[in-house]
């Protein structure tokens, strides 16, 4: 394999994959990212900003071949972007560090889109999930997630484009020379800017979306015989070149040995909000929980972030400090850790217009303060470390460190707290039954013969 490009090298390792070596709780892991990414979706499938996707794509759609959660359908890469979109829309979705951002809503929603039109085995969309994971991965670790988001690129979107393209391809069947092309052609389709961070617009919610749907057709055009650049990642002009200063695309090669399953990393959110809040809003739980301190015990807040959640969560400060719409609130560090010390809640129902409304909220919000002292940059860039400091009005100064935030690998959901968290955002649209229905299906996903007995419980 000496003299074949990356892209090459790898597509010949998903094609030689001894499948049957793929050792079990692999399988295991992966449908409890199925049934996150599944509950995110469902719960998601009818707010306002997937509603007026769906007033566009549903209408456009051609063939109305593939499922859309919660009962409808639509072509294969419109419901691909549908997905994907309905299923980041809460800011629940998982995240995976070495990967560059939130995998499951742009590899998912283009697999299950393209195993609904070749009528795969649950197992073969299993194995496209698996893939799809590894490929996101090594792409991840090839860019520097700090110097792309400070290009404005969206690294779940710009990196997430090349697993769901792995994933389609598997499903299609494509031989190595065909997935090498795919890769290629989605290198071109590659995009995804988060200027929308600066004051809540929605458009960090299409970027999954439009790479899901890019994905497909990368895959779908290298499926009759078009071409992608051989060098897409390490070349002149090549996607690390393009999209990263001082990238390390030779980290793309590594344990190519299936000595891993990347997919196993992936950090699953309790909260619903952006990840860079988390470790705060765990520090301040803890610190209350431990000092049985009540919200009017506390005179202020002070938290330590690291640089890379000031762009997302920190500044501007008078979008932080007064997000006009819930999609700035879930990316209000300030709001966040305030719903954190009022209520010790920070999940869905933190996040509707009345509650950004709220007087009790308003007042407290501005006991929180921001400071970056440098100190957590130590443990980027993988881990997303804060350091709270809770003052009280009796005059005590209560710290905790958090490094590793809840749901991270190091610091895990339990499989009980995943379904807990599936049945609860999908109740927000189905019933507890059906929910029911739907996880005991995925759980049994790797015997079903066709995965349209998962789809049309959806």
């Amino acid at each position: 394999m000496g003299d074949l490009s990356y892209s090459q090298k790898i597509a010949q390792f998903y094609v030689d994959a001894d499948i049957e070596a793929i050792p079990q709780r692999v399988f295991e892991h992966t449908k409890n990212v199925i049934v996150d990414w599944a509950g995110c979706g469902i719960g998601g499938a009818n707010i306002d900003s997937t509603k007026m996707i769906k007033e566009v794509f549903l209408s456009e759609s051609g063939n109305h071949d593939c499922t859309v959660f919660c009962g409808q359908k639509a072509s294969e890469s419109h419901a691909a972007f549908i997905n994907g979109a309905a299923s980041h829309g809460l800011e629940m979705d998982d995240a995976s560090y070495d990967a560059g951002g939130h995998p499951a809503v742009v590899i998912l929603p283009a697999a299950m889109a393209v195993a609904e039109t070749v009528n795969a085995k649950g197992k073969d969309f299993l194995l496209s999930v698996i893939w799809g994971y590894d490929m996101m991965t090594r792409v991840g670790r090839g860019v520097v997630p700090d110097n792309c988001f400070d290009r404005g690129w969206h690294p779940t979107a710009v990196c997430g484009i090349f697993g769901a393209t792995a994933a389609a391809a598997w499903l299609l069947k494509l031989d190595a020379p065909k997935i090498a092309n795919a890769l290629g052609i989605a290198g071109g389709f590659a995009s995804g800017n988060l200027e929308c961070y600066a004051d809540g617009s929605l458009t960090k919610r299409l970027n999954p979306a439009n790479a899901a749907m890019s994905a497909i057709y990368a895959a779908r055009l290298a499926a009759v015989g078009y071409t992608g650049p051989k060098w897409v990642f390490e070349g002149k002009h090549g996607f690390f070149r393009s999209y990263t200063d001082n990238p390390t695309p030779e980290r793309m090669l590594e344990n190519l040995d299936y000595s891993e399953y990347p997919i196993e990393i992936a950090s699953f959110k309790p909260y619903a909000c952006c990840r860079y809040n988390h470790s705060p809003i765990d520090s301040i739980l803890k610190i209350m929980a431990d000092h049985k301190l009540k919200a009017d015990d506390i005179e202020k807040i002070v938290i330590d972030i690291c640089n890379m959640a000031i762009r997302a969560v920190v500044e501007p400060k008078s979008i932080k400090y007064n997000p006009p719409n819930t999609a700035a609130a879930q990316f209000s560090l300030p709001y966040t850790a305030t719903c954190a010390a009022l209520f010790g809640d920070v999940s869905v129902s933190q996040f509707t217009e009345e509650k950004l409304h709220d007087p009790e909220i308003r007042n407290f919000i501005n006991k929180i303060e921001m400071v970056h002292t440098g100190e957590m940059d130590q443990y980027l860039p993988d881990i997303f470390a804060a350091l709270v400091t809770i003052h009280t009005k009796d005059g005590r100064e209560l710290k905790q460190l958090t490094k590793f935030s809840k749901g991270d690998p190091e610091n895990p959901m339990t499989t009980k707290e995943i379904k807990d968290k599936f049945m609860a955002l999908s109740q927000m649209t189905i019933s507890a039954n059906r929910a029911r229905k739907i996880y005991d299906a995925i759980m049994d996903l790797e015997n079903f013969s066709t995965i349209k007995d998962l789809t049309k419980l959806f």
